[in-house]
This record gives structure tokens, sequence and C-alpha cells, in this order.
């Protein structure tokens, strides 16, 4: 039995499962996405807008059933990444770690630029002006406050992202009825919107919708820092994509009326609300900017959080340079990790929107390559689950069918995407592949610096000799 654990230096048993819940749900940012997805699937959906988040709900529930497997037995603080390693071996592990870095990663930069460009456009009805500057300026102060927060404390940060997430989704779902009710009193009948022809942009809506459940599972990566997480953490993933798919479907019926369309603007979605909202318009408009900025607010420090520690991880493995394995003396955070990827996570989104000039276009691009990590590290889970519960002798023939048939059916929507959409989903693809490569080549040459490295990955909480008497078992399904 070893003296300390080896990802000693966080804090044990300091978040509520409401606390926990927040990461799960923070990481999702779902009130921006009950209001702007259903507008951007619709026209590729069609009359199936409301069958495909059905599907995509229960879907994601198989994933956050394969996720649960492992929650339930170890307590990791890099979630898929040492999930995969324990299941199917140090190689897969480490293209599951780099797929959820670049989910992370890319859900970080695309919300820091979402919250920016959002705040920037409250601000502009002060007279402020809405340009590229201003964004730029507004994501490093984002980026900055959410840094304070991370950095002083998971329970700040976490209650801090629980209390933003509740107004904003409050804030989505006061306006969608509000105008629902307003359309459906003005006697105008939701449009009938025509089905999705043969072989048309179906598979895309398939995918557009996963990824509006995409971190639900990074509840995962704060199970040392959660009370019984083997309980807390486990309900978290197992009840959020059903939480959320009940969001989506009540979003997408009140879109029903057409009332709320995705325009194009300078902000990454400008929402048109109807004429016969009349000057109520305006305050409407207001409060669901502040919800969605608050929203993507949220998703910034739950997509950082989890990053800091599946980096966390793979520092004390060697995987990456060990001092993003350090932890704050006093906060007990991941604090190198998050100094050091923070700047990268503003600097990223800022140079691309001074490039092409478009918040919106950057925020589709950055989370395209996120949504490619995310369903990468899914998939492989999801082939992990049955492997892991086999060599530990707890293998029955419900995870045996869900998780190759989850993995089959991503797989299948993958390839449905990308053959029926005239789009450069390809360009997000290679950038996904290029990053990808290059985590290999970085675990290549650690692996020629440390010999035993890949006997080494996959590291979790395990049981010390001063947990005996504090009745703490990190993994209690043994070898």
């Amino acid at each position: 039995m070893r003296s300390s654990s080896p990802v000693s230096g966080l804090r044990r048993g300091q978040l509520s499962f409401a606390q926990v819940l927040g990461q799960s749900v923070s990481a999702v940012a779902p009130s921006a996405v009950m209001v702007t997805l259903p507008a951007l699937v619709m026209p590729a959906a069609g009359g199936a807008t409301l069958g495909v988040f059905l599907v995509t709900a229960l879907l994601m529930t198989a994933v956050g059933y394969c996720v649960s497997q492992f929650s339930t037995r170890m307590v990791g603080v890099s979630g898929l990444y040492s999930y995969t390693v324990k299941g199917l071996g140090p190689i897969p592990g480490i293209a599951t770690g780099w797929s959820v870095l670049v989910g992370y990663a890319g859900a970080a930069m695309a919300s820091t630029l979402g919250a920016a460009s959002y705040l920037t456009a409250l601000l502009s009805r002060l007279g402020l002006p809405g340009t590229q500057v201003t964004v730029a300026a507004l994501a490093v102060l984002v980026g900055a406050v959410a840094l304070l927060l991370m950095v002083r404390g998971v329970r700040l940060s976490a209650r801090t992202s629980l209390t933003v997430e509740v107004f904003a989704i409050a804030a989505a779902a006061a306006v969608l009825v509000i105008v629902f009710s307003e359309a459906m009193a003005g006697g105008h009948d939701p449009p009938k919107a025509a089905g999705p022809e043969p072989h048309s942009a179906l598979g895309f809506a398939l995918l557009l919708a996963i990824t509006s459940y995409v971190g639900f599972e990074s509840a995962s990566t704060v199970a040392r820092e959660a009370q019984r997480p083997f309980i807390t953490v486990t309900r978290a993933i197992r009840w959020t994509p059903l939480a959320l798919g009940v969001l989506y479907v009540f979003a997408v019926a009140m879109q029903s009326s057409g009332s709320i369309r995705a325009g194009i603007g300078s902000t990454p979605i400008v929402l048109r609300l109807p004429e016969s909202a009349g000057t109520a318009s305006v305050a409407l408009s207001i409060l669901m900017e502040m919800g969605i900025t608050a929203s993507w607010f949220a998703c910034v420090i739950g997509s950082a959080t989890a990053l800091s520690r599946t980096l966390f991880a793979m520092g004390r493995e060697g995987v990456v340079p060990e001092r993003f394995g350090r932890a704050h003396q006093t906060f007990r955070t991941p604090h190198v990790a998050l100094c050091l990827t923070m700047p990268i996570i503003v600097a990223v989104p800022v140079g691309y929107l001074f490039v092409v000039g478009s918040s919106r276009e950057v925020l589709v691009g950055l989370l395209a390559v996120s949504a490619h990590g995310y369903i990468g590290a899914y998939l492989l889970v999801c082939l992990a689950t049955p492997a892991f519960l086999r060599r530990i002798g707890e293998l029955t023939w419900k995870p045996l069918v869900i998780g190759p048939a989850t993995a089959a059916m991503m797989i299948a929507i993958i390839g449905w995407a990308a053959l029926t959409v005239e789009s450069p989903v390809w360009i997000a693809t290679a950038i996904y592949a290029v990053l990808l490569a290059t985590g290999f080549g970085i675990f290549a040459i650690r692996r020629r610096m440390i010999l035993d490295l890949a006997e080494r990955v996959g590291v979790f909480d395990e049981t010390v000799a001063g947990d005996v008497f504090a009745d703490y078992n990190p993994w209690e399904v043994r070898r």
C-alpha cells in the first residue's frame, strides 16, 4: 500500500452532489445550447428535429452508462483518459487522453469567445463600439476572472458555475416561453417544416445535436475532490444527459413557432425576436444575451477545470512535463496547468478572430474541432467498458451490448454526416487528426526519456496507508 496517492495535492471530499452536477452542467453550457442550437439543427433536420434530439439524448445516456461503469469503481482525476487505459491499455488511453484535451480546450476557447462576444453585444447597447478589439479585450477579462476563480479553489469555481448556469437556464427558458406564448396569442400557427429529403443533411443534424451534450462526463475529473465520489459522480454522469434532453426538447417545442431564428451577424449567433414582441423585444433580447453570456462563462470554468485535471494527471505520469502535475500548496488546485493553459485558451480564439473577422465563424470552427475530440473519446471509452469489466471479472450482458452498440452508432453518425453534407467538416477532422498525431509524437518522445512510461499512465486516487482507518477506498474493485 502506498504512503501517498499518485494524485495527492488535490483536496479530497470538497464538493457536494450539487457542485459535482454543476461541473457537468457548466461544461455543456445548456442555456446557450437550448436557445441557439435548435435553430441551427432545424434547417438540416426539418420536421425530424424533435426526433433528432430524442435520439441523441438516448445515445448520450448510453455513453453515460458506460462511463458510470468506471466511476463506480475508481476515483480518477482525468476521467475518460484513465478509464480507457484501464480497459484497453496505454496506447488507446493516450488517444483518449489527447482527444479529451482537444475537446475541453476547444470548448473552453469557444466559450471564452462566446462570452466576450455576447458581453460586447450587451455593452454596445450602452454605446461601447462592438469592434474586434473590444471582443479581444473582453476575452482577456473573461479568461482572467475564470483563472482567478479556478486557482482559488474548486469549491468556489463550482459554486460560481452552478449559480451562473441556473440563472442562465432560467433566463433562456423564460424568454422562450414568453416569445412562444406571444407568437401563439398573435394567431401565428407553427410553420410546417418540411421533412428531410432522402440523403439529406439529417446525419449532420444528428452530429450537431450530439455536440449539445458533450462535456457532461467532466464530473469524472473532479472525483477526488467530490464527497462520496462513487455516488455523486456517477449520479451526475447518469442523469445529466437525460436532464439536458428534457431541456432541449422543450427548447425545440418553443422554437417550433419560428419566432426565434438564427440570423447572421458579428456575434456568434444572432437571434431575431418576432415583431409581435413590440417594445418588450428589447428587454427580452437583453435577458437572452445576459443568459447566454453567463452560460458561456460557466462553460469556460467547467471546461478549463476538466482540462487542468487531465493535464495534472498526465504531469504526474510523465506524459507531459512534470510541472503540470504540481498543485498549489494553499488552494490545492492544479495552478500550474491552469496558468499555462489559460493564456492559450484566450490567445487562440482572439488570434483566429483577427484572421477571419467573424466571431460566429470562429465559434463554429472551434466547436467542430472540440466535438471531434469528445466523440473520439466517447467511442474509445464505450469500447473500453466491456474490456475493463471482463478484466476485473464483472462483465455482464448489458455493458457487453451497450458499449459496442453505442460506439457503432456514433461511427455511423459521423460517417453519415461526412458523406451527406457539403461543408468544410473535413477541415475540423484534419485539425483533430494533426493534434492527435502531435500528442502521440509527444508520447513517443517522452517514452524515450521515461522507459516505464507505458506502465505509469492511467493514474487514479489510490488507497494509502492513512486511509485504512478512514474507510476510504478510491478503487473498490481490485485487479
